[in-house]
C-alpha cells in the first residue's frame, strides 16, 4: 500500500525539516548519513513515512538537535507510529491517549457522536467515576483514582476561554436515559449537560429512539478533530472498551464527516428540543 500522509507525520517531517535547514545539511548528506535515497528524505519530511527510531536518533543528533527539540520529535513519532496491534488502555495514560489529548489541545473543533456514553469533555467527575468503575477489566486499577479523574476533568477546560474548542455532541437518546451511578448523579450529569449546551461554542443534540437507525450507530463513539491551519487535515478518532484507535485515511475521514452530518440534520433533534427532552429526564430522575 502507499505511504498515506498524516497530521502527525506532517508535523514531525515539519520538525526535522526545519532542524536539517538550521544546521545546514543538505540532502546528500541525509543520503550519506542514512544510506536512504533522497526521496526517502523528501516522503520523511512532507509527512508520507515514518523514518525508524534508529534513523529518527541518527537524523537528531546529525541535525544538532536539544533536549527539548529530541523530546518532542521523539513523541511525535511515537504518536504517529500507533498502529492498532494490541489492546490500549486510555487510563493508564498510554501513547493513543496521551497523542488523543495532545490532539484535542491542538483542535480547533471536535464533532462526537455517542450511542451509549456522554463524551469525556462533558462528564461530571461523578459520572466519569462510575463510568470508569464499570470498566474495572481494563481499567488500570493501581493508578490513584482521584488522580485519573482530575486528568480526565482537566480537558473541560478547553471548552472555556478566548480560544474555546468548538464542541458538537450528536448524543443517541440512551445516552441519558441510562442511569449511569444512579438517579442523583445521573440528574447532576444531565443538569451539567443543558448548562454547558448554553455555552456559545458548545451544541448538543439528541438523536431520538424514534429516528431509528443511523450512520455509525453499529460501531460506537467516534470523534472528529478538525484544525485550524488549512493544511491540517481532519483526523478519526474511534473509542472501543480498553483503547482507542486513529482513523486518518482522508478517504476513511470524509465518510465520518459526512456520516456526522447526515446525523445532525436528518435524524437528531434540535438543540432547543433535545434541551426540553434533557430536562423531561432530569425532572424523572429527581422524582424517583
Amino acid at each position: 500500500m502507499p505511504a498515506t500522509r498524516t497530521r502527525r507525520k506532517r508535523r514531525l517531517g515539519q520538525l526535522l525539516h526545519g532542524l536539517r535547514k538550521r544546521a545546514d545539511r543538505t540532502e546528500q548528506d541525509f543520503v550519506q548519513l542514512t544510506r536512504k535515497s533522497q526521496a526517502t528524505l523528501s516522503r520523511i519530511e512532507s509527512g508520507h513515512t515514518l523514518p525508524g527510531w534508529n534513523i529518527l536518533a541518527a537524523m537528531l543528533a546529525f541535525y544538532g538537535a536539544s533536549d527539548e527539540e529530541r523530546r518532542e520529535a521523539e513523541a511525535m513519532w511515537v504518536d504517529a507510529k500507533q498502529d492498532g496491534k494490541r489492546v490500549d488502555h486510555p487510563m493508564a495514560y498510554n501513547p493513543k491517549a496521551r497523542g488523543f489529548a495532545r490532539a484535542e489541545v491542538d483542535a480547533q473543533t471536535e464533532r462526537a457522536i455517542e450511542a451509549l456514553v456522554i463524551p469525556g469533555l462533558l462528564q461530571t467527575t461523578d459520572y466519569a467515576r462510575a463510568v470508569r468503575r464499570s470498566a474495572h477489566r481494563f481499567a488500570n486499577l493501581s493508578l490513584d483514582e482521584e488522580r485519573v479523574l482530575a486528568a480526565r476533568a482537566s480537558r473541560a477546560k478547553l471548552l472555556y476561554g478566548e480560544d474555546a474548542l468548538m464542541l458538537h455532541a450528536l448524543l443517541d437518546e440512551a445516552v441519558i436515559r441510562r442511569q449511569v451511578g444512579g438517579p442523583t448523579v445521573m440528574a447532576a450529569q444531565l443538569r451539567h449537560l443543558l448548562a454547558l449546551g448554553e455555552l456559545p461554542n458548545v451544541t448538543v443534540q439528541v438523536i431520538p429512539f424514534e429516528s431509528g437507525a443511523y450512520g455509525t450507530m453499529s460501531g460506537g463513539g467516534s470523534i472528529i478533530l478538525g484544525y485550524e491551519d488549512d493544511e491540517d487535515p481532519d483526523d478519526v478518532y474511534l473509542e472501543y472498551p480498553g483503547g482507542g484507535e486513529w482513523v486518518d485515511n482522508q478517504v476513511d475521514v470524509q465518510k465520518f464527516v459526512a456520516s456526522f452530518h447526515d446525523v445532525a440534520d436528518q435524524a437528531a433533534l434540535t438543540p432547543s428540543e433535545t434541551a426540553k427532552l434533557i430536562t423531561r429526564q432530569v425532572t424523572y430522575l429527581e422524582e424517583l
